[in-house]
């Protein structure tokens, strides 16, 4: 399995376009990726301009389909313009979780 966060700023002015750009790509991966096995999308509440994702991929063959999509494209193209900077991508190895068998 494959793990992202990604921690990113939108500019004061554009949250709410920022929310329906991260809505509408949502709904594409949930449509198109099976796998794609979480996709999660926070806004802190203590600062309405940040946004944290969090992903899983089944495997890096997933994540590499991913990455090469359209609506990838699409959400880059639309989304960075309105961030305050570069989203920040970190890769994560998955110690436990009580959504996996192996840790019960």
């Amino acid at each position: 399995m494959e793990h992202l966060f990604i921690k990113f700023k939108i500019k004061k002015g554009s949250i709410e376009e920022a929310k329906s750009i991260i809505k509408k790509f949502v709904v594409e991966i949930k449509e198109c990726e099976p796998g794609t096995i979480l996709y999660n999308c926070f806004q802190e509440k203590s600062d309405e301009t940040s946004f944290i994702h969090m992903i899983s991929f089944e495997s890096e063959e997933a994540e590499e389909r991913h990455q090469h999509t359209v609506y990838v494209k699409e959400f880059v193209d639309t989304l960075y313009p309105i961030c305050k900077a570069v989203p920040e991508f970190s890769e994560l190895n998955l110690i436990c979780s009580n959504k996996n068998e192996e840790f019960k």
